[in-house]
């Protein structure tokens, strides 16, 4: 049996930042998939930027043209985030301690290993139903490369299991992300005369005051199944002005939110707009507010006795969480698929050069995953 750590430190070993393209991953797992007979089709775009990206879709059988139907599809993103160039080993794993260290380890290279190396030990030609491992690009920057398989009504799954450094914990449930870009235009002038210009970074902070008070309102629509159990709000970064001794023209700043699989993700950008509304009426001063969504996903929320859950239990009493940070299983979930996400490693480790997989984790994910094609695809 393939071990799924040699696996990694191959993987790991190809840069696939989601600045560049993911080509060679992808071909990588070809040329590892190939021999064993395994079919495949790509689906192919360009990023905004004009780079390449490519989605895999192989499956024991042949998939012909048009829509893939699948009783199970495993995905795993192929992207990492950048690193930092003081991470000089940073595509070189390292083992301390039953760890492996590396960029994409936990986040998802270690999941990645263990989905080829579980295809190179399953029965492919005794499968009844249909399995079908998605790899995805640009996973990291907004789930580009699953839109996109959505978009292109690709392929439609009946149970999926997306992988994610859970420490093998499945989560049946996340919440959303929806991301906003919110822009203050007043008037410039000399900060001598201040009476002259409409400061907007002055009217930005009375914005966000308003803003936060939305955010104490949201805690009333709870799904006790999170923590916290509501919608969240948060301002990751603002920008305004241009000298010292100028009244600032501008201000904008970003507004996330990670909304509750049961609440519409559109609820906080329409309280959102009310805000703002009543924000420009009440302050008369020739304020312009603009407001541009630049993401807007739902959460997903698997019952718990459903059988892709079930699966990937290691004990029929095991614990199942929920998880607040964002993944593919909602466009699964509009694929049609009821989703669950659990892989090797902890979140705690991911994007940082603190990152790392137990060793134990990966060995027993294939595990983990043999079970749950056996349950699901026969």
């Amino acid at each position: 049996m393939i071990r799924p750590q040699a696996l990694l430190q191959e993987l790991v070993a190809i840069p696939s930042v989601s600045s560049m393209s993911n080509r060679p991953v992808v071909e990588w797992i070809q040329r590892f998939l190939e021999p064993l007979g395994w079919h495949s089709r790509l689906f192919c775009y360009d990023d905004e930027a004009s780079v390449e990206k490519v989605n895999l879709v192989v499956s024991p059988q042949p998939m012909g043209e048009g829509r893939i139907e699948a009783e199970l599809a495993i995905i795993c993103h192929t992207d990492t985030v950048p690193f930092a160039a003081e991470w000089t080993d940073a595509t070189a794993l390292r083992e301390r301690d039953g760890m492996l260290h590396g960029c994409g380890a936990c986040d998802v290279k270690g999941f990645l290993a263990c989905v080829l190396a579980t295809a190179a030990s399953v029965d492919a030609g005794g499968m009844k139903k249909r399995l079908c491992l998605v790899f995805t690009a640009d996973e990291e920057v907004g789930c580009r490369g699953a839109r996109f398989l959505l978009e292109a009504d690709a392929i439609r799954a009946r149970y999926a299991i997306v992988g994610e450094p859970t420490s093998l914990t499945p989560a049946r449930a996340g919440k959303g992300y929806c991301l906003a870009s919110i822009k203050v235009t007043g008037r410039a002038a000399h900060s001598a005369f201040p009476e002259a210009g409409r400061s907007a970074i002055f009217a930005a902070a009375r914005l966000l005051r308003e803003i936060e008070d939305l955010a104490v309102e949201l805690m009333a629509d709870r799904n006790d199944a999170f923590s916290p159990p509501w919608t969240t709000l948060n301002v990751g970064e603002i920008r305004g002005g241009t000298a010292k001794n100028v009244v600032p023209a501008e201000c904008s700043f970003l507004l996330e939110w990670r909304p509750v699989p049961t609440q519409r993700p559109e609820v906080v950008l329409e309280q959102l707009l009310e805000v703002v509304r009543h924000f420009e009426e009440e302050s008369r001063d020739g304020f312009k507010i603009q407001v541009e969504v630049l993401r807007m996903e739902g959460g997903f929320e698997t019952r718990i006795d459903s059988a892709v859950i079930q699966a990937v239990l290691k004990e029929t009493d095991s614990e199942v969480q929920t998880i607040a940070f964002g993944t593919e299983a909602p466009w699964l979930a509009r694929m049609g698929a009821e989703a669950v996400v659990i892989g090797p490693g902890s979140m705690l480790t991911a994007h940082s050069p603190r990152e790392c997989v137990p060793i134990a984790e990966l060995e027993e994910c294939v595990v983990i995953l043999r079970r749950a094609i056996k349950q699901l695809c026969g």
